[in-house]
């Protein structure tokens, strides 16, 4: 099964505000052998969403609309799926009490009835109410193809898709844990190029397309992803491709499927035998090494402590460096970086220290 994403918002379209609701959802229906082949983002304007569905309906099994489900003007989402499809909107009372909740005390009719506008779904759909917030859902079937409609707040959004869009969505896909059609695997690379890692696996890629295997190749600044994306074929052989990348890529591959250095950082010392301890000294990056390190529950069990030394006068008071040292050799240069890393390590009693320093940009 195949499925557009639609995010519709203004505020979206003019790059005010980044789609990351698209991201959440494609991720997910992946999970459950959905392949999203379209993503688009619509202005809040019905003329122009009418358009999109009925030509996402021509592309796509599902399409998902994310935003545009509140009271006020520009929340069209409701009114032109209901014209797409030539439907009428028809007010669902068991919508009420979610529509009107944040209302303590109706002070006229006006304001009631522009909140009850969330509870008007298109004419067959079925309502969802939501747990957070007061934009309610729907879903409507439409010439054996499926439409959901959930809010685009980020927290409403995830909230309705996993609890009540997603667990459909399985069932229509005939979804069965470690037995759907696609199957995903991303691995994370560092300090080596794209060029690079393409030079290096350029036959395996070639190999697994006879197989209608993918493996792509996506950059970002420090990070290197290698998506390996297989339609019908079984774990086994994504897996094969998998470890022959890591055999190529020996000493880059830093972990697979999520990006955070600091959670594969924790398996890699959960692994080991003995327990170690670590600690940082940052000058350039301001603390966001030890914000890496102890975003991730339980990572007081090994990491030690951290020390900004941004300056030239913190790193002499602070960790002690020469000042005779950083006059001649300068802040950025590697014995200052070493001198940093030892001097933390004495001070926290760490069994591993690391430093950075360098030029901003």
């Amino acid at each position: 099964m195949k499925c557009t994403i639609l995010s519709i918002g203004t505020e979206l379209s003019l790059g005010l505000v980044l789609d990351t609701n698209s991201k959440f959802i494609a991720e997910h229906l992946a999970d459950c052998g959905i392949e999203c082949n379209f993503i688009h983002i619509i202005r809040d304007h019905v003329p122009e969403l009418c358009q999109a569905i009925q030509m996402s309906l021509e592309q796509s099994d599902i399409l998902i609309l994310n935003g545009g489900l509140g009271p006020t003007d520009d929340d069209i989402t409701r009114l032109a799926v209901a014209q797409a499809l030539s439907l009428k909107l028809k007010k669902q009372p068991f919508l009420d009490p979610t529509s009107l909740k944040f209302i303590k005390k109706i002070k006229s009719s006006h304001i009631q009835n522009r909140l009850l506008k969330q509870s008007y779904i298109p004419e067959g759909a079925v309502g969802i109410k939501p747990r957070l917030g007061s934009a309610s859902g729907f879903y409507v079937q439409y010439n054996q193809k499926w439409i959901f409609c959930i809010p685009g707040v980020p927290r409403e959004m995830q909230n309705m898709f996993m609890q009540d869009v997603l667990p459909r969505l399985k069932k229509l896909s005939g979804y069965r844990k470690h037995a759907t059609d696609l199957k995903m695997k991303v691995l994370m690379t560092t300090d080596i190029s794209e060029t690079e890692i393409e030079i290096k696996i350029k036959d395996l890629i070639l190999e697994a397309k006879k197989i209608d295997l993918n493996i792509g190749i996506t950059a970002n600044p420090g990070l290197i992803k290698i998506i390996l994306i297989a339609k019908k074929q079984p774990w086994h052989v994504l897996h094969h491709f998998e470890n022959a990348i890591k055999e190529r890529l020996q000493g880059f591959v830093y972990g697979t499927d999520d990006p955070r250095i600091g959670l594969h950082l924790q398996t890699l010392v959960r692994s080991l035998q003995s327990k170690i301890t670590i600690c940082t000294g940052e000058s350039i990056t301001g603390g966001l090494m030890g914000s890496m390190i102890t975003d991730i529950s339980g990572s007081s069990d090994y990491y030690a402590g951290g020390m900004i030394c941004y300056s030239n006068f913190s790193k002499n008071k602070i960790l002690g460096i020469d000042a005779k040292m950083l006059s001649q050799k300068g802040a950025v240069s590697s014995e200052v970086c070493l001198q940093m890393s030892q001097r933390g390590k004495e001070i926290f009693d760490a069994d591993y220290a690391v430093a950075v320093t360098g030029y901003a940009g």
